[in-house]
């Protein structure tokens, strides 16, 4: 999988009008979804609540270097802040008898929805190890929304696109990032991120995501 990483990174771089009348036909009968929403929270254990729901991800579309860094973004926050309205809100969720290895196996399910729409099943070592960190991230969130009886806002802003590569094999990012606290405008640190995202099937998915501490000033602006 570090093979096709490298491989990857690069060659990266209006209506019908009669004579005299016009005829309004009756509407259509309506057709019945044929789209299976998956029912979620049915796989948790049979002792954890089953009230509320989840939102699917959308994902990526990698239709420019600038869309893929803000969906990339968005589709973060969203994964890091998922499931916290249902668990500060919902009566079952806020049980003081919850017991403690439900907000675990949520955290574990988010991670497959939102996992699944963003990371590449076939990435390197650097997307497992961001699945992990974005599962134990969403968790704190889970536990503090609960706790404290508020959705959670911990999100990540673009700073600036440092570098950028497109080529049909997908898309490279050079990004500087700045993690954000769910207080308006609290800093909590800046991030470089490296990714390549790149078409696997009818997904635009991220096929290597690399982050670091970055100072203020330490990165090529």
């Amino acid at each position: 999988m570090k093979q096709l990483a490298r491989l990857l990174a690069g060659t990266l771089l209006a209506g019908f009008l009669g004579a005299c009348t016009v005829l309004v036909p009756d509407p259509p009968e309506p057709v019945p979804s044929t789209v299976h929403v998956p029912d979620r929270l049915a796989q948790l254990p049979p002792d954890c609540p089953r009230t509320g729901s989840l939102l699917e991800s959308e994902g990526l579309d990698a239709r420019s270097e600038a869309q893929s860094a803000a969906d990339l973004l968005t589709a973060v926050d969203e994964w890091s802040n998922a499931g916290s309205a249902m668990v500060a809100n919902e009566p079952d969720w806020t049980d003081p008898d919850l017991p403690e290895h439900c907000l675990v196996d949520l955290a574990d399910i988010i991670g497959g929805i939102h996992g699944s729409a963003l990371l590449a099943a076939g990435g390197d070592q650097t997307v497992a190890i961001f699945r992990k960190e974005l599962i134990g991230e969403n968790l704190d969130n889970l536990k503090a929304a609960r706790a404290q009886g508020y959705v959670t806002n911990i999100r990540r802003e673009l700073v600036v696109v440092q570098r950028a590569s497109t080529s049909q094999d997908g898309v490279f990012l050079n990004l500087v990032v700045r993690r954000l606290g769910p207080v308006a405008d609290e800093s909590s640190g800046m991030e470089e991120w490296f990714v390549i995202v790149a078409p696997q099937g009818q997904q635009d998915l991220v096929f290597h995501l690399e982050t670091k501490d970055a100072e203020h000033g330490s990165f090529t602006w």
